[in-house]
């Protein structure tokens, strides 16, 4: 069987007190991961409703074309 060398065990072991050497350091990382996949879903979800009709532009009628003529 094959044993780890001393860098690598070095480096697990240095993970392994980021992850775990504070109480709540671990759940507090889920929390935010959690919080960034519920946030994702959310902005998926808004890009699906449709924006709010805005109100169409007024049409130029023939009488407010004269009249703009005559006017300037």
């Amino acid at each position: 069987m094959h044993v780890p060398g001393l860098i690598p065990l070095l480096i697990v072991l240095f993970l392994a007190f980021l992850l775990f050497g504070r109480p709540g350091r671990l759940s507090g990382l889920m929390e935010d991961l959690g919080k960034g996949i519920k946030g994702f879903r959310k902005g998926l979800g808004d890009a699906e409703t449709p924006p709010p009709a805005a109100e169409p532009p007024r049409q130029v009628t023939q009488d407010q074309r004269d009249a703009d003529r005559t006017n300037g």
